[in-house]
């Protein structure tokens, strides 16, 4: 074994029994910081008690927000599978993440209570309003992420996301 091999195995060895040290401290500490909460950017700025998987969970959901635009997908339903719509767009399929609440005529219903109810069926043409926004576009790869936030069904019902930021186009 030669000297480098031999120090860049210390060096992996080292950096894995520091974080089997240091990380299991840093979990144990409870967070009173909710992604759902009103507050937790004053919380933030306040007393820092939020935790680093807080911290990094808004910064992604605030380059979404500000990456992302608003796209039209027509489609027709394949499946509904961990709160993921699937469409068969032409000849492509195209996934689209749903929130985890929906009002329809009123109610308030789950992705898959949404779809055991019928609206909309697999086999059925749907239009979902959606924001999108690339992740990788380059040398001909394109990985996106699409969050709907209305469907309509081909009877012209709306399906609207309930979620905490209201969103017009």
């Amino acid at each position: 074994m030669n000297t480098k091999t031999k120090l860049l195995t210390v060096l992996l060895v080292s950096v894995a029994a520091c974080m089997l040290i240091y990380l299991p401290f840093t979990m144990a500490l409870q967070s009173d910081c909710e992604l759902g909460d009103e507050n937790v950017f004053a919380k933030m700025a306040e007393d820092g008690s939020c935790e680093f998987g807080d911290v990094l969970k808004l910064r992604l959901l605030w380059w979404f927000l500000n990456h992302s635009e608003p796209v039209e997908v027509e489609g027709i339903v394949v499946m509904l599978i961990d709160n993921k719509l699937v469409l068969s767009s032409g000849e492509e399929q195209i996934g689209v993440h749903l929130p985890e609440e929906w009002v329809v005529n009123g109610e308030v219903v789950t992705p898959q209570e949404l779809f055991l109810s019928g609206y909309p069926s697999e086999g059925e043409s749907v239009t979902v309003k959606a924001l999108g926004a690339d992740i990788i576009d380059k040398n001909g790869v394109r990985i996106y992420l699409l969050i709907g936030y209305e469907i309509i069904n081909q009877s012209g019902v709306h399906a609207t996301a309930n979620l905490p930021v209201n969103i017009e186009t």
